[in-house]
């Protein structure tokens, strides 16, 4: 069957009616299918004239506007939906140019044809809107006084949306206390995008990204490391925010360990300050840091000093030599610290010219905790506080 006369997408859902129509007309030879044909659709289809040409094997149906039929383009209004902060202004740039393409798409038909052309008029709205803001639901409300046609748009989010935030921040400069606190001040800053559907909030993917940057970027711990921050965002109902946060320079940390099945090993408490050069060949750095380590005994309060140097081989593995004081001693030390939680480690050292090796494997469970199995001579248990 062929339908001409009327905008390609509410053609397909005329003739689909037609078709119904036309199959149950008998094929009798004594009934006009054709003249019954058009005298139905004339009464289905408002604001047009129907004209059915009789075919070969199907008839020809031609859509023409009633002349009695104005035309006019309908008010789209867009009600918005409630949204908070940033979100609403993603909202309102993603839907600016919508309502005028709307009235265009509507405004195609007679006034009267949309009593009956809204649920195909739905569907292409639908698919303007999948576009522009796809995880979004719409209802499609219309209007029609005898001067006027005004539609009303109004949003919901799909049950796909984020309930929860999780934000985390890995860092060799900031110390933990630090990252904790930051990564409590980041939730209110991101809070407006709890709600949003989840193919959105993927759409605005730079945004967010930008959003949280921005924000860390701002705070005086990291402003005054001069570090560097990247974000990642991960759309989900407990959507990811990880970010890293490096200094080009500068690494600081501060932790406390205690002993088990270890004779003459006592609490201790230390705090480490590294300074980098930028040397980079691309991504690079092939600067060595150069660092010194505090200990404090918290048994006698007694302290061990350390001074070295170190290469980054690979992300993460470290080797170099440090000199300890008082003891004079120098050391070979390589160690594996991956920069996030959740993760193994390992170091050894060893004492240049004695045959003293210390070993550490162990697994970082948190942000805050770490605990490994320590070999100084004997074999016994370490666990570590990263402050």
């Amino acid at each position: 069957m062929t339908v001409t006369g009327l905008p390609e997408w509410l053609s397909g859902a005329a003739e689909r009616s037609l078709i119904a129509v036309w199959s149950e007309i008998p094929d009798d030879g004594m009934t006009d299918r054709e003249g019954t044909l058009e005298l139905v659709a004339t009464r289905l289809f408002a604001g047009y004239s129907v004209r059915v040409i009789p075919g070969h094997d199907e008839p020809a149906i031609t859509f023409t506007p009633s002349r009695d039929e104005e035309s006019t383009l309908p008010e789209v209004h867009i009600i918005m939906p409630d949204l908070r902060g940033i979100a609403l202004s993603w909202f309102s740039d993603d839907v600016t140019g919508l309502a005028d393409e709307v009235s265009v798409t509507a405004g195609e038909v007679p006034r009267s044809a949309l009593t009956w052309a809204d649920g195909a008029l739905r569907e292409r709205v639908s698919t303007m809107i999948r576009l522009r803001l796809p995880g979004w639901e719409f209802t499609q409300q219309i209007y029609i006084s005898p001067s006027a046609v005004s539609i009303n748009l109004s949003f919901r989010p799909s049950s796909q949306m984020i309930l929860a935030l999780k934000p985390v921040l890995t860092s060799r400069t900031i110390p933990v206390m630090f990252r904790t606190d930051l990564e409590a001040k980041i939730l209110p800053e991101m809070s407006p995008l709890i709600g949003l559907p989840l193919k959105w909030a993927q759409r605005h993917k730079g945004d967010i990204e930008n959003l949280a940057q921005k924000y860390l970027e701002d705070r005086n711990t990291v402003g005054n490391m001069r570090a560097d921050v990247s974000v990642k965002f991960t759309a989900g109902k407990v959507a990811g925010i990880d970010a890293r946060v490096d200094s080009r320079s500068f690494m600081f940390s501060m932790w406390a360990a205690v002993y088990a099945g270890l004779d003459g090993r006592n609490p201790e408490a230390g705090a480490f300050f590294g300074f980098r050069p930028v040397w980079r060949i691309g991504d690079v750095n092939l600067a060595p840091e150069i660092y010194g380590e505090v200990i404090f005994s918290l048994d006698d309060f007694g302290v061990t000093y350390r001074a070295g140097g170190r290469f980054e081989l690979l992300s993460g593995l470290w080797t170099g030599l440090e000199y300890v004081m008082p003891e004079g001693h120098t050391f070979m030390r390589m160690e594996y610290i991956p920069l996030k939680v959740r993760r193994p480690y390992a170091l050894w050292r060893w004492n240049i010219g004695r045959s003293y090796h210390e070993l550490g494997l162990g697994y970082r469970f948190d942000e805050h905790v770490s605990a490994e199995i320590y070999y100084d001579g004997s074999i016994g248990l370490r666990g570590i506080w990263n402050l």
